[in-house]
């Protein structure tokens, strides 16, 4: 069964299981002890002779008989008294079935009757000398009864007598049932079609209101299924059903970032793949190429052994520095590696490491200088892994240079409202193509003309710059100023903020 099936019925019980169990309880009194107050309350109501119904009848036609003939012309005998017209008629009859004859008096004079003396005899003796004196009367013994109705116009009054005396062409009906159980099941009826009609257009209500919802969210699930991520769920009332379409909004959402992210993943692993493919082959190429050397006999002289074996050996340090290196990124890029920031001074610690960095700067004919407005950057970082940082810089700037020596300028200041310093390495390198730019810090990329030559670097030590930077929760990017600059941002550390 639909919802909207399930509405409709629940609607319609909500109604009929009432109406039903009154009903059965009802019957139930009637046909025990309790019955006896059905009995006196039918007995209340109980039209002896047709009474009640003679005399709302003889109410209701007397208006109407009023304004189309009694009012009309002077009514002095018989024979020129009320014109039988169809209200007449229709009076006449419907008292004729119940057994009631009348006639009609005008200011005491006598304008029509159909009433036998016979029947007046039986009326006297019932009503007694009432029924010329009283304006009102109603009296009723054994099978025959009296009715009498005056009413005015004016100075005009009319009097109807209506008499039964025991015949009768139909069976009488209580008032009761009548009149009372007539309005009563009318009254049902009309409560039952109220009762459906208010059903249909709930049910359309209600049922618009939870499937329309339900099928977006199906429509959605579908599109997800079918691996269309971008499907946003067009439902914006604030009801339940637009908060689970805005939960799954926020699902699908977060459902697209979760597998663009392993798409990146699963190329950063191709990649990684291809790269260390790459890397290791030269090298591994090389030192299979010089040991085939040795062992066919083609150094074949001290000097060449020499030669060939110290060959050997530089391929296998740049295969050893190879393997630090993927080591030493994959550390980085674990979820489990946790980094020892501690909040310093970022110009005094670079200072200092130029300081112990400047005998070795020397041997590689590396020039530098730091340049920095008077105060403190006071940042939180690692004291280890941002020496890495400084440490692959300036192995990168010796490794791609392409004169003897190097000029590199590091340069610090505060920038957006003092919030961020930022931190600029720069050298007088070639720098590198334009579209190189945005992928110079993925793992294993080089620029083309580097990857032949492994023993020039990994292309792994600007991917390590950019890991810490970002553990540190600061960016990284470069860009080419008479050689290439590497920039890194990192927030301000402010003992308020933590």
């Amino acid at each position: 069964m639909t919802i909207k099936q399930k509405i409709k019925l629940s609607n319609v019980m909500m109604a009929l299981i009432p109406i039903l169990l009154t009903t059965v309880i009802v019957v139930i009194c009637i046909n025990t002890s309790l019955g006896s107050y059905w009995y006196t309350l039918e007995t209340m109501y109980q039209d002896e002779n047709g009474i009640q119904s003679a005399q709302s009848l003889i109410y209701t036609y007397q208006q109407e008989l009023w304004e189309n003939n009694w009012g009309q012309g002077t009514h002095t005998e018989l024979s020129e008294g009320i014109k039988k017209n169809e209200k007449m008629n229709h009076l006449e009859e419907k008292l004729s079935r119940m057994g009631y004859h009348f006639l009609i008096r005008k200011n005491g004079n006598e304008i029509y009757s159909n009433i036998s003396e016979e029947e007046m005899k039986k009326a006297e003796s019932v009503a007694g000398t009432a029924i010329e004196s009283a304006k009102t009367l109603t009296a009723s013994y054994h099978d025959v009864s009296v009715i009498k109705h005056t009413f005015f116009h004016g100075e005009k009054a009319f009097s109807i007598i209506a008499v039964h005396s025991g015949e009768t062409d139909q069976t009488v009906i209580s008032y009761l049932q009548s009149y009372i159980l007539k309005y009563v099941l009318g009254f049902v009826i009309a409560f039952l079609s109220l009762t459906i009609l208010v059903n249909v257009i709930l049910s359309y209500w209600i049922s618009k209101s939870v499937l329309v919802p339900l099928k977006k969210l199906g429509h959605g699930t579908y599109e997800i299924k079918e691996g269309n991520l971008d499907t946003v769920i067009d439902y914006e009332k604030q009801d339940e059903f637009g908060e689970v379409c805005r939960d799954f909004d926020e699902m699908r959402a977060y459902l697209k970032e979760s597998v663009e992210q392993r798409l990146k993943d699963e190329q950063r692993k191709k990649d990684l793949i291809t790269g260390i493919s790459h890397d290791l082959r030269t090298p591994l190429t090389s030192i299979s190429g010089y040991l085939d050397g040795l062992m066919e006999g083609i150094a074949n002289t001290p000097e060449k052994r020499q030669r060939y074996l110290a060959a050997i050996k530089t391929r296998t340090r740049d295969l050893s520095r190879l393997v630090d290196s993927l080591s030493e990124y994959n550390r980085l890029d674990s979820k489990n590696f946790h980094y020892h920031l501690e909040p310093g001074d970022l110009k005094g610690f670079i200072g200092h490491y130029l300081v112990s960095y400047e005998e070795e700067a020397k041997q590689n004919q590396v020039e530098f200088k730091l340049v920095g407005n008077d105060g403190s950057y006071p940042v939180l970082f690692d004291k280890d892994e941002m020496k890495r940082v400084l440490d692959n810089l300036f192995t990168n700037t010796i490794r791609y240079r392409r004169q003897p020596h190097s000029k590199v300028i590091i340069s610090l200041k505060r920038i957006e409202r003092s919030t961020v310093v930022e931190f600029i390495f720069s050298d007088d390198g070639p720098g590198v193509p334009e579209e190189s730019l945005d992928r110079l810090f993925d793992s294993f990329y080089r620029v083309d003309g580097a990857r032949s030559n492994t023993g020039e670097g990994s292309g792994i030590g600007l991917a390590v710059v950019k890991e810490i930077i970002m553990g540190h929760k600061g960016i990284v990017h470069a860009e080419n100023h008479d050689g290439l600059a590497i920039i890194i941002h990192l927030p301000v550390y402010s003992a308020e903020r933590g």
